[in-house]
């Protein structure tokens, strides 16, 4: 993701972002080099600047976002944090963002922590894992750069990777699901396997095997809704404790981890890899 081919960056700081044009540029191709709408573009800065003229330096200022009212002093785990972005762990049973219903929340914990930080924008969740799942969520914290994160979750550029503990043992240690997946008619909380539905693509590895329980590893190619907890149904294996499409054993909730995040980061070549530690409930017992 080369965003920088038209131009050097100088500077950028929360309010503003220095540059320089290395070729002559329109404002609408210098907004597509940050994915940005015009739209989105205007809510964020007033720079207009028609044509931009090469060996010429520009200041791009960022207009003060209004913040949400989701916050929460909770703890919070942060695994990863730069200029744009931020990692957290999610606990199992905590939501990502509100629903109306509940005031604690990760984004909410997330902005508190942000605000005691003096940073001066929210965070905005750019993908979401399942309440009774734990593990990896990532947030953008600077609202100019949403966007790119977006595009990137958008085109399945983010590769993530799971742990799960699922029911039996699998016939095959390695495989490769790719049933395509759409909403179920009959449920408007599950999804399902069906020949019209949305490709996706499912990898996983056997990691380990116990009292009928195996550990698997997954790596999800796609982001369809339910993907992982649809497809080991499917496979004859639903994972632990789903309670959609399993059975509830006991009060651990469903397990399943998002263990793994690799993504890009503006103005940077090479992509971030993000692990997170093994949950303490993703072990066979």
């Amino acid at each position: 993701m080369n965003m920088t081919a038209s131009y050097n960056i100088l500077q950028c700081t929360p309010y503003q972002l220095r540059f320089q044009v290395m070729k002559p540029i329109r404002l609408d191709e210098l907004r597509n080099h940050f994915f940005c709408s015009k739209k989105h573009w205007n809510r964020c800065t007033d720079f207009s600047i028609p044509t931009l003229e090469p060996k010429k330096n520009y200041t791009i200022s960022f207009k003060m976002q209004a913040k949400s009212c989701e916050y929460s002093n909770q703890p919070v785990s942060v695994v990863y944090e730069d200029s744009f972005c931020i990692v957290a762990f999610k606990p199992a049973f905590l939501l990502v963002h509100d629903d109306g219903h509940h005031t604690d929340t990760l984004q909410g914990r997330i902005n508190a922590y942000l605000d005691s930080q003096k940073w001066p924008y929210n965070a905005q969740a750019i993908h979401r894992i399942d309440t009774e799942a734990s593990g990896l969520v990532l947030f953008c914290k600077f609202p100019f750069f949403q966007p790119f994160f977006d595009h990137q979750m958008g085109t399945h550029l983010i590769q993530k990777e799971y742990l799960c503990i699922v029911k039996g043992i699998l016939s095959s240690k390695h495989g490769i699901l790719q049933n395509p997946i759409a909403k179920d008619r009959h449920d408007a909380n599950k999804m399902r396997i069906s020949k019209t539905g949305k490709p996706c693509s499912t990898l996983y590895t056997v990691l380990e095997e116990k009292s009928n329980t195996s550990l698997i590893q997954v790596q999800i190619q796609t982001g369809r809704r339910h993907q992982i907890r649809v497809h080991m149904k499917n496979l004859g294996h639903p994972i632990y404790n789903d309670p959609l499409y399993g059975k509830i054993e006991d009060s651990r909730g469903m397990l399943l981890q998002s263990k793994q995040l690799r993504f890009h980061v503006p103005f940077q070549k090479d992509p971030v890899t993000v692990i997170s530690p093994k949950d303490p409930r993703m072990i066979l017992e």
